[in-house]
């Protein structure tokens, strides 16, 4: 396995076992293909910043979390837009039958009256 420092023009890193062993590695500016390492570097390699060649050392975005209370708000303000007589039940709440195929899931009636209250508050 082939291994870098973390930083593509930082300073080479040496690597000194305990049984007498030793290990450069040099950044990608000065081997660019990186320096073949024995196993019995590895560890010690990573504990002291080095990558193995072609694994990113950047943070990766990560995925906005799921936020289900906004999802089935944005169903509900689809049904409130939409033009569908039957988008909601005899007492004026969203009908849940309509609001779970919208969203995909199941949602509860508590939750649903929950996030209705909402709307009326902002109505």
């Amino acid at each position: 396995m082939r291994f870098t420092t973390a930083e593509p023009n930082g300073p080479a890193v040496q690597i000194a076992l305990t049984t007498g062993h030793t290990a450069i590695v040099l950044p990608l500016s000065d081997e660019p293909e990186g320096v073949e390492l024995a196993p019995m570097f590895r560890k010690e390699a990573i504990s002291r910043g080095c990558v193995p060649v072609g694994i990113s050392t950047e943070e990766k975005p990560t995925e906005p979390s799921f936020d289900r209370k906004q999802v089935i708000k944005d169903a509900v303000q689809t049904m409130l837009e939409g033009d569908d007589a039957n988008a909601f039940t005899a007492d004026g709440k969203p009908d849940l039958r309509k609001l779970n195929a919208l969203v995909g899931f199941s949602i509860e009636r508590s939750e649903r009256d929950a996030i209705w209250a909402e709307f009326e508050g902002n109505l």
